[in-house]
């Protein structure tokens, strides 16, 4: 299937590793320009040379701290004077630390909404004014499985991601009738340095090993395996395509079946 996003400019938030790398590879894959902003200088290099390989060798790399007012947005002033307005933007901020409620201190909480939410409000106000000018946009924010059904040990996660799907719902409202669709994607267990930070935490909490730890994992999940991050990213660039724009405000689940809920 032609996706219809070839010459189309993407923007990919956290892209240097994990989810947010394979997405801009397959975007790349599929024929659009790619920007990919990151913290880690090391694993943007790496992350440059992946996404020019899969596809028309040129992508533009910026460091960018999320969490940071200000950061971002100046990246995509680069994007748009290099490539052009962003067509495509993967909201995507990395994940807040493991923890329980009760050991986790104020500033933790301060620095999640920063990272989780307020970064999201942020991407979204500098991107989607444009597309809903120029009348054609795809938005997709990651977020996570627990916005459903609460993971352990991930109470940041479970408190502030849900507050994303409630902006994403908003701003598909503000786009639908602008050719703008406005998405998120909640990833389960995939392999990923996120799912090893993950099981490190739960080795911390007395878990007897990483294996222990994946089989319980496992068990709970009907597809009996973890997902890859080539079937995420499939996922969003559907979403991106030119095929998904009657797709708007809703939030998809790749989670293998994990999730018990209906809905």
């Amino acid at each position: 299937m032609d996706l219809g996003i070839e010459g189309r400019v993407a923007l990919v938030t956290a892209g240097s590793r994990g989810l947010g790398r394979a997405v801009a590879e397959t975007l790349a894959a599929e024929g659009a320009r790619v920007a990919v902003c990151a913290r880690g200088e090391a694993d943007l290099a790496a992350a440059e040379a992946s996404v020019k390989a899969a596809g028309d060798g040129h992508v533009l790399t910026g460091s960018v701290d999320m969490a940071e007012p200000g950061a971002l947005e100046g990246f995509v002033d680069e994007v748009e004077t290099a490539l052009g307005p962003v067509d495509l933007c993967l909201v995507n901020a990395g994940g807040p630390p493991a923890g329980v409620f009760l050991d986790l201190e104020l500033a933790q909480w301060e620095t999640a909404y920063r990272l989780t939410l307020e970064s999201a409000v942020r991407t979204c106000r500098r991107v989607l004014p444009g597309m809903i000018e120029r009348g054609y946009g795809r938005i997709v924010a990651v977020t996570s499985m627990a916005v459903r059904q609460p993971v352990e040990n991930l109470t940041l996660s479970n408190v502030i991601r849900p507050a994303v799907h409630a902006l994403v719902k908003d701003l598909s409202l503000a786009g639908a009738s602008c050719g703008v669709t406005v998405n998120a994607v909640e990833p389960g267990i995939h392999v990923t340095s996120a799912l090893e930070r993950l099981i490190a935490a739960k080795i911390e909490q007395g878990a007897p090993s990483r294996e222990a730890v994946m089989a319980g994992w496992l068990d709970e999940i009907p597809a009996g395996r973890t997902g890859e991050p080539s079937e995420f990213a499939a996922l969003v660039a559907f979403l991106m395509s030119a095929q998904a724009g009657y797709i708007t405000g809703q939030s998809v689940a790749p989670d293998g079946g994990m999730i018990k809920g209906t809905f």
